[in-house]
């Protein structure tokens, strides 16, 4: 049975589960070769793994995004929740949930490879996944990730996300709900609109903007080439996407990825979302969150994994990053997407 320990010192948040470690490629190094046995995702889709349980499918021209429940789940939806003390640290039982988006059929076929209108379907996917999993008042946090290449730590190479419900808010975004909301009670502004705004006016950093969008790399990215994607009119909550949004969103997602591997021969890279967590679990645990659809601002968040973290990332959290985004955003824009 998995479970969540609390750092009170780091202050920090750490699942431990055991059952992932069945996983067979997760304490070999990681390779790019495809296992001999079948791709899991592809008997998916074929119906050839009669164990398989599909949670949601959307039918897009002639291809399909499938949500299954993951093989190797680091929470469960079944499980009871518990919170206690265990001398000064904080354990919270794993419940949650654990699911896979099954991005195509096509094996090997990436999700910039995709067309728009694919793109889009997937975007819809998570929209609708976490606006269900936020249903389920024990949850406090929905994460949605992409992992494409061993390097970003994949472990299947058939292009996937996955979406984790979560009890408690992850340590980031508490970090990130406290500077979002003193900034907006200190100024009556958003403070992800103000950084929005700024980026857009001056140019430096930008990627692309389109009329809902904007994409640009952050004034201090802890990531060589790191692009973020804001909605330029305010928006807290990645559920209230609308379906012309996510075909906008699809697009500018699609061109970003094409000009991140363009411009880097095909990297490995972490896609995550950025949403609003819950204002509706039965523990009321989401104290401080009154006005957060005026002060939160829901974001992608695209890294490629071109740099191998050292000892100062490790151990101080500080990150080196050897491109300035002027040079990073500069080179991206550079890049045409349709002939990437």
């Amino acid at each position: 049975m998995s479970e969540m320990r609390f750092d009170p010192v780091g202050r920090s948040w750490v699942i431990i589960a055991p059952q992932r470690g069945e996983r067979p490629a997760d304490f070999l190094p990681m390779k790019r070769d495809e296992p001999d046995e079948p791709c899991p995702f592809c008997l998916a889709h074929t119906g050839g793994d009669s164990a398989a349980v599909v949670v949601a499918r959307t039918e897009v021209a002639g291809d399909a995004v499938l949500v299954a429940p993951s093989r190797f789940p680091a929470l469960r939806v079944e499980h009871t929740p518990r919170r206690r003390a265990v001398g000064p640290y904080d354990l919270v039982s794993g419940v949650g949930a654990h699911e896979v988006v099954v991005e195509t059929s096509r094996h090997g076929v990436g999700l910039d490879e995709l067309p728009e209108a694919h793109v889009a379907a997937v975007l819809r996917t998570w929209r609708d996944r976490v606006a269900d999993l936020m249903r389920d008042r024990r949850v406090h946090y929905v994460t949605v990730f992409k992992s494409s290449g061993p390097g970003a730590a994949a472990t299947v190479a058939h292009s996937h996300s996955q979406v984790i419900a979560t009890p408690v808010r992850p340590t980031r975004l508490a970090d990130e709900l406290v500077a979002a909301r003193e900034h907006f009670f200190a100024k009556e502004r958003c403070l992800a609109c103000d950084v929005v705004g700024f980026e857009i006016e001056s140019r430096a950093r930008i990627v692309e903007v389109t009329a809902r969008y904007a994409a640009f790399c952050p004034y201090a990215s802890r990531h060589p080439f790191e692009v973020q994607i804001y909605p330029r009119e305010h928006g807290h909550d990645f559920t209230r996407l609308s379906d012309d949004g996510a075909r906008e969103l699809a697009g500018l997602l699609r061109r970003t990825l094409r000009r991140v591997s363009a411009s880097l021969h095909g990297p490995d890279y972490n896609l995550g979302l950025h949403t609003a967590p819950s204002a509706s679990t039965y523990t009321r645990a989401h104290h401080d969150l009154d006005g957060m659809d005026l002060f939160w601002h829901w974001r992608l968040e695209v890294i490629p994994r071109i740099q191998r973290y050292g000892g100062l990332e490790i151990t101080a959290d500080v990150h080196i990053n050897p491109v300035a985004p002027e040079d990073a955003a500069a080179h991206l824009r550079s890049v045409d997407p349709e002939v990437a």
